[in-house]
């Protein structure tokens, strides 16, 4: 009655959830999500490493989603390009996955089956069963999994908002339900485990937005989580009263405004869209702008904004900036500059800081927390979805609240679910595999990325002629290093020096290559206090 729980992202980090769940030799994922890096380098995102999985592919019977969100659907066509096995989520979820598929091709390959809430479903060896939680998105869901161990609850992302807008708070009744089952394990979101009280109802939000659209004296640009459509429908339903038109900026607004529609979750906004490259000749005081980047990634809409670098508008002194939205750990820094180059501009800035009410987390807090673990009454608690720290916060919650068999876990510990302590029994490979326009970069391409960045790069070419071994060491170059031609000179003659003994010793192309590189950074790297990345290009002439 064995059962084994292998994290793959997710605990231990923000982003990246994604949760194998083993019996009898078959596999099931739980989310299969992505993040954004840590630092650019030119990287889009990043997904977890997917060894251990790759390893027994044959396995995997499927996947199940919790709901739609980047960092819980956002690594799927990663894996499904090495086996196309069948997607389980609800139904905004799907709208997500399919589009995401489409883009990367393999939309024909994969079977999307939609699930619907309390209705329990097979995949594999184990039968799961959805239940309705509110969130900050659409169609949410905590999972029941009844596994040969016992029942299995994973909260997925939840909060217990009493009144949301779309009329779906939390089944809490349900969960009763199945706490008079009796709950083997409870697997719960720790993303505000140090926050006390509540996360406060999604209408607080939506009725700040409402505010702020309508007192906005000028252009009004509303930025926000574009998943979260219900303020993407009231900011929408402000701008209609307010007598203004919308444009929406930002690939990820696009694609979710899109989606909603599809599903019937928005009312279609087209007759008050305007086309980006209209934007700017809209007058001011007709213009809303719902824009993404409210964490200021560097290529989002909200940030080029804020440097004056946005290629179809421009924001001028009186305009507003609504920031809906709070920092995501890690971002503080970038977003601080962000809405320093928005006040440099003019700009009127009306975010958490000066109305805490223009934000409400879609995560619960410790209160709400507290009281799921009651709902569930588990046996056995693990804390998922966070930094250590928010695991360790979650962990002491959970043994406040009695739960005797409570296990801090992180990415790669394969835990043990039986009739004994829950336990760790080995470690398995885990990482981040970062994704550059589309394919994977190694981890020496991303070390030299970052070399490159802290301490510039150098390159030089050397020529070798075929016939009688002589060499010419030409083209040695400098990027973002600031220093003159005398060092460039001083390191021409260091490799002359070092290639020729390596010619001598009969050294082939690839050997001379990285001999040229070494002594090309050491001796650059002597002279500057910092090492720089650095190429060499080997050719020989007929």
């Amino acid at each position: 009655m064995t059962v084994r729980l292998v994290p793959l992202g997710g605990l231990g980090e923000v982003g990246l959830n994604c949760m194998a769940f083993e019996q009898d030799g078959r596999i099931v994922l739980v989310d299969c999500g992505a993040s954004f890096p840590d630092r650019v380098y030119g990287v889009d995102l990043v997904h977890p490493r997917f060894d251990w999985l790759l390893d027994r592919v044959e396995a995997v019977e499927g996947i199940v989603l919790t709901h739609g969100h980047e960092d819980h659907i956002g690594a799927l066509p990663y894996f499904l390009a090495s086996r196309p096995v069948p997607v389980y989520g609800p139904g905004y979820a799907l709208e997500l996955v399919a589009r995401r598929l489409e883009e990367h091709g393999l939309r024909d390959t994969v079977t999307l089956r939609r699930v619907e809430p309390r209705v329990p479903f097979r995949v594999g060896p184990l039968e799961v069963e959805p239940v309705r939680v509110a969130h900050s998105m659409p169609d949410a869901t905590a999972l029941v999994v009844r596994t040969r161990a016992g029942v299995v609850v994973h909260s997925g992302d939840f909060k217990l908002d009493p009144d949301p807008p779309d009329g779906q708070p939390t089944d809490e009744a349900r969960l009763r339900e199945v706490a008079r089952e009796g709950v083997r394990l409870l697997l719960s979101d720790s993303t505000n485990a140090w926050v006390d009280g509540e996360a406060g109802s999604e209408r607080i939000a939506i009725a700040a937005i409402e505010r702020l659209v309508a007192s906005a004296p000028a252009r009004v640009v509303v930025a926000l989580f574009a998943s979260n459509v219900h303020r993407l429908r009231a900011t929408l339903a402000a701008a209609e009263r307010a007598d203004r038109l919308v444009c929406l900026l930002g690939r990820s607004m696009r694609l979710h405004v899109e989606s909603a529609v599809a599903r019937g979750l928005l009312p279609d906004p087209a007759p008050r869209l305007v086309a980006p490259d209209d934007a700017a000749r809209v007058p001011r005081s007709r213009l809303l702008v719902l824009a993404t980047g409210t964490q200021a990634e560097p290529p989002s809409a909200l940030a080029r904004l804020a440097t004056g670098q946005h290629p179809h508008l421009a924001l001028e002194p009186g305009d507003r900036v609504v920031l809906s939205a709070r920092a995501i750990p890690g971002a503080e820094a970038e977003i601080a500059r962000m809405v320093d180059g928005l006040l440099a501009l003019g700009v009127e800035v009306r975010s958490p800081v000066t109305d805490p009410d223009v934000h409400v987390s879609g995560h619960a807090c410790r209160v709400e927390q507290r009281r799921f673990i009651d709902l569930v009454e588990p046996a056995a608690f693990i804390p998922i979805h966070g930094t250590r720290m928010h695991l360790h916060g979650h962990a002491a919650l959970a043994r406040e609240a009695g739960v005797g068999d409570v296990l801090l876990a992180v990415n790669g510990d394969v835990v043990r679910v039986d009739d004994g302590p829950l336990m760790r029994e080995q470690r398995v490979p885990v990482g981040r595999v970062a994704i550059s326009a589309g394919a994977p970069l190694d981890a020496e391409a991303l070390r030299m990325r970052a070399r490159m960045a802290a301490a510039g790069a150098t390159f030089v070419h050397v020529r070798i002629d075929r016939q009688d071994r002589r060499f010419e060491v030409s083209d040695v170059t400098a990027l973002g290093l600031g220093t003159g031609d005398g060092v460039l000179e001083g390191a021409r003659a260091a490799l002359v020096e070092a290639l020729r003994a390596d010619l001598e010793a009969g050294a082939d192309d690839e050997a001379l290559g990285e001999t040229a590189a070494r002594v090309l950074a050491r001796f650059v790297g002597q002279q500057l206090g910092r090492r720089p990345a650095a190429g060499a290009v080997v050719t020989r002439a007929r």
